[in-house]
């Protein structure tokens, strides 16, 4: 690895310039805190939280009486008693939200804004310390996947209107994160509109070291590289973003490609909350950049192999707090890591409750779809689910063949059977289903309350 030095004549050892420094520092912290115990960690989380709910009382009157009972240093009792913001307020206060009296130090602000594929846009704001952690935790994941920074970064995602010409973009460096301080290949850059078509020789042509992409399309690639698409023969690594991973998708990566799949979990509004371990396949809590508390029904923290939703409080964000948010998504509580760190452990990430399948007898569960059974019966390049009613479920295709009325009823019970219910499923034969504004696919989505 060569650092980029910002002091003239110097070329070894080189001197990064002030926010490349900045990002060592930070990173040179995050090596030894991961090593600590929990219990360490933890206290360090309240001592953060002590400055940031401070700041929120005195400056925010929508915090004020939230946090009037709180002491001047918090223990998990009183945390936990702190109520829950949702969704749905964090859109209607956003103005109340909003705090002009944060610390100058901590950089101008910018605003934020969700994809809306909860089906609540949210907006919020950061500072320039909120994208400062952001590199520092993109450096760790780099790190613990050991990524030689000379390789050439293939990124197929969303990228705002206006950002790429016609065809994709390049860049001489992998981004913010080793701008100014890491030497590193170039990255190769398309927007995740493009067809699969468009994307299968855009990656043969580029043959990148590393492809940074949405799970739905990943799976669409390797569907297409299976059946003998030609493929990147440089690669090394896939980095998923931004989606629910579905099931069996490492394990057909490495099926297909020979390579490994690494998968982590941000939000916007929050950032990095939770990278995949080094050394095994369930996630770690960034615990140093937001407090992350998976709850069941009654509020109560859930324990290993139980599921809950996910609530979150990122710790430096000062100009927009957001304490004990729920983000919209359920995940499932793992058992303290072999690898030695003291960071919390999730296990899944299972998704959206808007991604939930309901039975008729009250019963919800994330429906695993089994798109790889289902394409030997016929061949389907996507496929989405919109369950209207107890009883009644959409299916969309899109597939190069729409099927006879034989294979038709083929389909619809090997999916009845999957789901384990005689569902009324309606099918149709859209020529592309279409993401959302912010680049990702929801292949599963209920309508029901």
């Amino acid at each position: 690895m060569t650092y980029a030095s910002a002091m003239p004549g110097l070329r070894w050892p080189a001197l990064p310039g002030p926010r490349g420094l900045m990002r060592l520092a930070l990173l040179q912290q995050l090596g030894e805190s991961q090593w600590w115990p929990p219990e360490r960690i933890r206290a360090r989380q309240l001592e953060q939280l002590d400055a940031l709910v401070a700041h929120a009382r005195a400056h925010l009157p929508f915090y004020a009486e939230r946090l009037a009972h709180l002491p001047p240093q918090l223990d998990e009792a009183h945390w936990q008693a702190l109520p829950i913001l949702e969704r749905e307020t964090v859109q209607a206060e956003a103005a109340r939200l909003r705090c002009d009296a944060y610390p100058r130090e901590h950089g101008a602000r910018q605003a934020l804004y969700t994809s809306g594929s909860t089906g609540t846009p949210v907006a919020t704001e950061q500072t320039e310390l909120c994208q400062l952690f952001w590199e520092a935790f993109t450096l760790r994941d780099h790190y613990w996947h050991g990524r030689d920074f000379s390789g050439k970064l293939a990124a197929l995602r969303h990228f705002p209107a206006g950002t790429l010409a016609q065809g994709g973009g390049r860049g001489p460096n992998w981004g913010k994160a080793t701008e100014a301080l890491v030497v590193t290949g170039p990255v190769t850059m398309l927007d995740v509109s493009a067809t699969t078509a468009e994307q299968l020789a855009w990656l043969a042509r580029e043959d990148p070291d590393y492809l940074l992409v949405h799970p739905t399309v990943l799976r669409e690639l390797l569907d297409a590289w299976a059946q003998g698409a030609r493929r990147p023969a440089s690669l090394r690594q896939v980095r998923t973003i931004s989606e629910a991973l579905p099931e069996g998708l490492r394990a057909l990566c490495r099926e297909v490609l020979g390579v490994p799949m690494t998968d982590l979990y941000s939000t916007r509004e929050a950032g990095y909350l939770a990278l995949q371990c080094p050394e095994h396949e369930h996630y770690h809590v960034q615990s140093e950049n937001a407090r992350v508390e998976i709850l069941d029904e009654a509020g109560r923290p859930c324990g290993p192999g139980e599921v809950g939703r996910v609530v979150v409080t990122p710790l430096h964000n000062f100009a927009f707090p957001l304490l004990r948010y729920a983000i919209g998504d359920y995940a499932e509580v793992g058992d303290a890591c072999p690898c030695g760190r003291g960071l919390p452990v999730i296990k899944r990430i299972l998704g959206r409750q808007r991604n939930m399948l309901t039975y008729p007898d009250g019963r919800r569960v994330w429906p695993i779809l089994h798109y790889r059974a289902l394409s030997r019966l016929h061949p389907v390049r996507q496929m989405r689910m919109t369950q209207h009613s107890l009883e009644r479920i959409e299916v969309e295709l899109v597939t190069p063949v729409r099927p006879d009325a034989g294979k038709e009823a083929e389909l619809a019970a090997f999916i009845q059977e999957k789901l384990g219910h005689p569902f009324q499923l309606q099918f149709s034969y859209p020529e592309r289903i279409e993401r959302s504004p912010g680049g990702k696919f929801e292949d599963f989505v209920s309508r029901v309350h």
